[in-house]
């Protein structure tokens, strides 16, 4: 019913408020002035009041259609009121004059002058309108000598009345006009800080994931998992769905492209722009775009001060014009991010070999100067004692041999003491476990989590990378425990064993679905990262989770390291 009433007064819900006002004040002022004509004006016959009102009814719909069918144009409006003005004097005539209920139906026209149009227009408009109706009285309904003034003195309170409506209308729309304005403008202000909200949550997601890029860059020890690596970070910084990542070979003609989802054909127009790009000179601050076909691409250099590695690229086919900058300088921070990490790949290459060879020399001088005089000694001390054999009671041959026994015993720990010399104990401290200790006492300071940490095992078992890695893994299990689970008790225990490390972080949090983060491609950038740091390990990880009852985090690490020197021994 209401919706149907709706259509035949022409209401919906896009029209504004004040033409709802204006629709809902019609049809009420048309119902109660007609049902006061029909029954205070005993003058007429009910039909010709029927008849009156049937007529205005009518007259009222179809104004009130054109009204809002040409709300945008003045011009009509003033048309349409004019029009209106004129009828509501008319139909005076034969309801009455100016004593007629339905005067004040022309508060109508009052009120539309009021809100729509300009502040001289609703003042002539009320002029036409009393001019009109007192002329139509004085003409066609006064039947004594009065003057056209006199009936001006005689109706003054009425007129009086309308003026006053009309400079009350004329208020009321000013101050709704500066309403109405001041709520666009705090609609707008409301939808800028929509935006800007989820700009800012954006820029924090974007910080974090850069953060983690950084964290996981740094600490990337293998090639072909830092290719991966860049990828993956690269697709969901710049959200674009292909990335390209090519490395230059080791001839100028030479190039590697690391991409997906790209058929032979295409690959080798592709390896022609890119070859092209290495040959011209690049202003940095100007974006690469290559054209291939129907695809844009969008490059940037990976370049150190001295080498040029290959260039990072992603796909921009589908993205606007205006966001191309954006996604320019997010690109280039990652072509740096990525050529730091190459060339401390290349000098870590070299350092590794200085290394070697220092150790190498280490070694040399170490066996030189205590095992081989050992074994010279030794080697006189059986050269003596085979010529005096047969001399010799069995006795002092045999105490001779023993000494001997004990001297080449002696000799193999210094020679796997010399071996097993490039430690951190060598330094005389290990910063591991302290550095382990401080970050949960900086926790503990900050928040009213309670850690504790247990280790078992001597720490200089465990390789440099060991420890970077595992330093890593605690404070992501950490920092997940209390961001995400609210855990408010934390064990850590660290297993260090020679064959293999064992660690487990215990929080009693609100844990979360295995199945539904086995089930998830995007695992979660903190989970993701243990999943790499023991990978790279060649370690296992396993998550033992229930909702509202904790987790459990275990991973076991082989120490590859030191089988490794044990079998050389």
């Amino acid at each position: 019913m209401g919706y149907l009433l709706e259509k035949i007064l022409y209401i919906n819900k896009k029209q504004s408020e004040e033409t709802k006002i204006l629709i809902a004040y019609r049809y009420l002022s048309l119902i109660v002035t007609s049902l006061f004509y029909i029954f205070s004006n005993t003058d007429h016959s009910f039909n010709k009041r029927s008849f009156i009102v049937a007529c205005i009814f009518i007259s009222s719909f179809i104004l009130n259609y054109l009204y809002i069918k040409n709300r945008e144009s003045k011009i009509q409006i003033k048309f349409l009121v004019l029009i209106e003005t004129i009828g509501n004097s008319i139909i005076l005539i034969p309801s009455g004059g100016i004593n007629s209920p339905f005067v004040w139906y022309s508060l109508n026209t009052i009120l539309i002058t009021s809100i729509e149009l300009e502040r001289l227009y609703s003042w002539i408009n009320l002029f036409v309108y009393l001019f009109a109706s007192l002329a139509i009285s004085d003409i066609f309904i006064t039947t004594n000598t009065r003057s056209f003034m006199g009936l001006v003195w005689e109706e003054s309170n009425l007129i009086l009345s309308l003026v006053l409506i009309t400079a009350l209308a004329r208020f009321l729309s000013k101050y709704i006009l500066e309403i109405k304005k001041k709520s666009n403008k705090l609609e707008n202000t409301n939808k800028q800080l929509l935006l800007a909200n989820e700009k800012i949550k954006e820029s924090m997601n974007y910080t974090m994931e850069l953060y983690h890029a950084v964290e996981l860059f740094s600490h990337q020890k293998d090639k072909e998992n830092l290719v991966d690596h860049i990828i993956n970070y690269t697709k969901k910084i710049t959200k674009s769905s292909q990335v390209i990542f090519s490395i230059y070979g080791g001839s100028n003609d030479e190039v590697v492209i690391h991409t997906e989802g790209i058929d032979n054909i295409f690959l080798e127009k592709l390896k022609v722009k890119i070859l092209d790009i290495n040959n011209i000179e690049v202003v940095p601050q100007i974006p690469i775009e290559i054209k291939i076909e129907n695809n844009t691409y969008l490059f940037s250099l990976i370049n150190s001060h001295d080498k040029s590695y290959g260039v990072l690229g992603i796909d921009t086919t589908d993205i606007m014009k205006n966001d191309i900058n954006d996604l320019y300088y997010q690109l280039k921070f990652l072509s740096e991010l990525t050529s730091i990490v190459l060339e401390r790949f290349e000098l870590d290459e070299v350092n590794g070999r200085l290394l070697k060879a220092e150790e190498q020399n280490r070694i040399a001088s170490e066996i030189h100067d205590g095992v081989l005089q050992r074994l010279f000694s030794i080697s006189c001390g059986i050269f003596t004692l085979m010529k005096r054999k047969k001399k010799a009671p069995n006795e002092d041959i045999t105490e001779e041999l023993n000494q001997m026994r004990s001297s080449i015993d002696d000799t193999m720990k210094e020679l796997r003491k010399t071996i097993y010399g490039l430690s951190w104990s060598k330094e005389g401290s290990d910063n591991f476990i302290s550095d382990i200790n401080n970050y949960i006492d900086e926790i503990k300071r900050l928040t009213t989590i309670n850690i504790k940490f247990k280790v078992q095992g001597k720490s200089e078992v465990l390789s440099t990378l060991h420890k970077k890695a595992f330093y890593r893994v605690i404070r992501e299990g950490i920092s997940n425990g209390i961001r995400h689970g609210g855990a408010k008790n934390i064990d850590i225990n660290l297993y260090i064993y020679r064959q293999q490390t064992l660690l487990e972080i215990i929080d009693d949090g609100t844990g979360f679905d295995i199945k539904e983060i086995r089930n998830k491609k995007d695992k979660g950038i903190g989970i993701e990262n243990m999943y790499h740091l023991v990978n790279s390990l060649k370690g296992q990880i396993y998550f033992d989770s229930i909702k509202e009852r904790g987790t459990i985090i275990s991973i076991k690490v082989p120490n590859v390291h030191v089988i490794e020197r044990e079998e050389v021994v």
